[in-house]
């Protein structure tokens, strides 16, 4: 990096966004953050984890309204040296789709994103590298990703994958061909015109782990973080590909990859394989006072379908061991729950080794390669609280070579047309429940509403996942009720299957 090097992000509104942005900062360069309305730029100016880095006259904003209309980041590019673009519409249940809306409302913003973000680049004149948030979605086939086909060789990052050209079954199903659409068009851009810049792809899986803009759980709550939540308020039905990474691990190989010494034009996998009802596991062992009052229960169930994959070429180039799993669901649970409510919020029960703090800015690892913790950098009294999240950050994930996953049955879900606005409010409790001897910070009932950072094409959320958060204002109780002072979730409650000694998931 050169001093005074800009780079342009899209996308800042979002999970991923955020955090990019903060390792930028961080690293010193100066951003320009493409937005959907100038009133975005407010919200991220006013948040304290930003306030504290003082970034002045390093950060600026451009109102990019419509990320299709020709010529968009054509203004927002000039003199920059790097683009990093992680804008992309977003679905939001796994519901059917017709083919003409699913192209108008995922697969032309992708496409016509991408495109736009190229001429961009090229027009400048000083664009040295585009940086790409493909996704895992991109390079396996959407029956693999949904468990109707098994995946027998591990995803390696130069795979590729044609264009599902609908119909599709689902959201998600048309998300995953945008992502390959948009990841197709790139490559044949700079296959063609050979411009003078380089690209790099990033392809995650699900992106997990706190959201550290939110102060509310209803922020809290937006991206893939929203399907892990549906998951320990009991939802029960669903398939999912078993692949996950921290946001922190994410955004650091963004920036990392704006590095000269990072060739153009690779592709990085990013994830571990995991088992989603581990989660549970982890959270309950880690909370036990959440599951005690009842704000989470173990009853939710999530298929997990295995995907091999190949990390191995991220690992070497940037030198880094991904997060657990057990630490990206510590890490979204205690945010969420100190979030929902400020005071007296349960910490993980994990012993820690004494830790450096490194406020949430950072997720490295320190040099002798002990466990590292989060902790938050001292606020002033007139800035929110911002929690504290103590993170075990082991360089391996014990037995996990040896675990088989095994490839599970596809079950459909009991109601093909339930959005994540329905799954969250079928299992959310009143904020009294929460043990504390402070306020709730919110209303009397909190139920989930859906929100995304990118469903329309003008939108500039990042890539995540299905999107979700909560509405304060909702009051739909009718599935909670309260008992001399105690309070009863209305939900079938079911066992969660055997798993069996190779470690697969049971079915039925």
């Amino acid at each position: 990096m050169a001093p005074g090097d800009t780079v342009l992000l899209t996308g800042t509104t979002g999970h991923l966004g955020w955090a990019i942005l903060r390792f930028l900062l961080g690293e010193g360069y100066y951003v320009r953050c493409a937005v959907r309305k100038a009133a975005d730029e407010h919200t991220i100016r006013a948040r304290p984890a930003l306030r504290r880095l003082n970034p002045a006259s390093k950060l600026d904003f451009i109102v990019v309204p419509d990320i299709t209309t020709p010529g968009a980041f054509v203004a927002a590019a000039e003199d920059v040296a790097y683009i990093i673009h992680t804008a992309t519409p977003l679905p939001k249940s796994a519901r059917s789709i017709n083919t003409d809306d699913a192209r108008e409302t995922f697969i032309k913003p992708a496409e016509a994103g991408t495109l736009n973000i190229l001429d961009a680049a090229e027009q400048s004149g000083t664009v040295r590298r585009v940086v790409f948030t493909s996704s895992i979605a991109a390079i396996v086939p959407i029956s693999q990703m949904e468990g109707e086909e098994a995946r027998e060789q591990p995803v390696l990052p130069e795979d590729r994958i044609p264009v599902d050209p609908g119909p599709y079954k689902s959201e998600f199903a048309a998300y995953a061909a945008s992502k390959c659409r948009a990841l197709q068009v790139a490559e044949e851009y700079m296959e063609t015109e050979r411009p003078f810049f380089d690209a790099v792809y990033i392809h995650p899986g699900f992106v997990l782990g706190a959201n550290t803009a939110a102060t509310t759980e209803k922020e809290a709550m937006k991206g893939t973080n929203s399907m892990l939540a549906a998951l320990l308020l009991g939802h029960n039905q669903g398939v999912y590909a078993g692949v996950s990474v921290h946001v922190e691990d994410v955004a650091r190989v963004h920036v990392e990859a704006l590095s000269p010494k990072i060739l153009g034009g690779q592709s990085f996998i990013l994830g571990e394989q995991v088992r989603w009802t581990d989660a549970i596991d982890i959270a309950e062992k880690e909370f036990p006072e959440l599951f005690a009052s009842k704000l989470l229960t173990t009853s939710g169930y999530y298929q997990t379908v295995s995907i091999p994959i190949d990390t191995s070429l991220t690992r070497d180039t940037f030198g880094m061991d991904f997060i657990s799993f057990a630490d990206q669901v510590k890490s979204m649970v205690q945010h969420w729950a100190k979030v929902r409510q400020p005071h007296g919020t349960p910490s993980s029960t994990a012993s820690s080794p004494p830790t450096e703090s490194l406020g949430w800015e950072s997720a490295e690892m320190a040099e002798d390669e002990t466990p590292i913790a989060y902790s938050p950098i001292p606020s002033s009294e007139d800035e929110p609280a911002i929690p504290d999240v103590h993170l075990s950050l082991p360089t391996v994930i014990a037995g996990l070579e040896e675990h088989d996953y095994g490839t599970a049955e596809v079950i459909p879900p009991a109601t093909e047309e339930e959005t994540w606005e329905e799954i969250i409010q079928r299992h959310m409790i009143p904020s009294e429940v929460f043990p504390s001897g402070g306020e709730s910070g919110g209303s009397n009932w909190s139920t989930a509403s859906y929100h995304t950072e990118g469903v329309t094409p003008s939108a500039s959320g990042d890539e995540e996942g299905p999107a979700i958060y909560y509405d304060s204002d909702a009051r739909q109780d009718s599935e909670i009720h309260g008992d001399d002072g105690v309070i009863h979730i209305a939900q079938d409650v079911k066992e969660r299957p055997a798993v069996h000694e190779n470690g697969a998931d049971g079915t039925s």
